[in-house]
């Protein structure tokens, strides 16, 4: 066998394990098994690698509301359409649907601008959210973290007032946590759809692996 078809077949083998590196997107509905509405959020989702918590920041806002951040974040989920519904205008055709988790001005007792953290068990490297009922675009925003370091921050600024979709930037695989702000102390917000993306442990060894035959491959020419 020759040594030109060794190489050309261990580079097609190197670039196939490359292809195959790739992520686990997970979508969180609100309308899964276990999660009805008046569910206040936690630690249900921790099976899946990711737990919810309120009052992610303190002391001075920096909203057009101008209150300080709350202290009593609401992070109870109601239901969005039916007998039990408990929502504000969320825009039409809605881009949220069945539970959300809200935020509105004191509806939920809420002392100040809401806020709350979707912390990850292993780094993500895309996050995103599907935001309704906004009417402070600039205010809803989306602040990223690799432990305590700021990633960087997305916010509505731009967007239409009613519902969108905010995303994260390119921060590879280092995104431990997202602090979500949905509007301010005047809106009521739907949050819905938080979907993120979890690099498969097996897509590191293909990679490794790949890389290694291409590197093989290298050392044979």
């Amino acid at each position: 066998m020759s040594n030109t078809f060794i190489q050309t077949a261990l580079a097609a083998a190197a670039l196939a394990f490359v292809q195959q590196a790739g992520a686990d997107t997970i979508t969180i509905t609100f309308d899964e098994i276990g999660i009805t509405a008046g569910t206040i959020l936690s630690n249900q989702y921790a099976s899946l690698g990711v737990t919810f918590s309120p009052d992610a920041f303190s002391g001075a806002g920096s909203s057009s509301s101008g209150a300080h951040w709350a202290t009593n974040t609401g992070m109870t989920v109601v239901a969005s359409s039916g007998p039990d519904a408990d929502v504000g205008e969320l825009g039409s055709p809605t881009l949220v649907s069945g539970n959300v988790l809200h935020s509105l001005s004191d509806w939920l007792n809420e002392d100040g601008d809401a806020s709350f953290r979707v912390s990850f068990t292993t780094p993500v490297n895309f996050f995103s959210a599907t935001f309704a009922g906004v009417y402070d675009v600039a205010d809803t925003r989306l602040f990223f973290f690799n432990g305590a370091t700021p990633l960087g921050t997305v916010t509505g600024a731009g967007q239409s007032a009613g519902q969108f979709v905010l995303k994260s930037g390119p921060y590879a695989d280092s995104i431990t946590s997202v602090v979500v702000t949905p509007g301010s102390f005047y809106d009521w917000v739907g949050v819905d759809n938080i979907t993120f993306a979890v690099p498969e442990p097996a897509s590191y060894a293909t990679l490794a692996l790949g890389l290694g035959l291409l590197a093989f491959v290298r050392r044979r020419r």
